[in-house]
């Protein structure tokens, strides 16, 4: 497959510019998450998203990069499956 949605994943430090950071990553490529959750529980910031016709091997880098930020904790991505309209 190769325009995927995907689902990341994001274990953060609790801190203003964390957020910010994970969805600059997602503006670069002109990626517009489908869906955007954030929580932050016991001193720890979740962050989910999905994003929609992003090519696996783009998903990827962006993995990569979001593990580099120092305010990221982890970072899990999977794909999502397509759902028929």
């Amino acid at each position: 497959m190769n325009n995927d949605s995907w689902r990341f994943d994001i274990e953060a430090m609790v801190d203003p510019q964390s957020l910010m950071r994970v969805l600059g990553y997602f503006a670069q490529r002109s990626v517009v998450p489908d869906a955007l959750e954030m929580r932050i529980e016991a001193g720890r910031m979740t962050i989910r998203l999905t994003a929609p016709d992003l090519p696996e091997p783009h998903a990827h880098i962006i993995a990569a990069k979001l593990e580099q930020i120092v305010l990221v904790e982890s970072v899990r991505m999977r794909a999502l499956e397509a759902v028929a309209a």
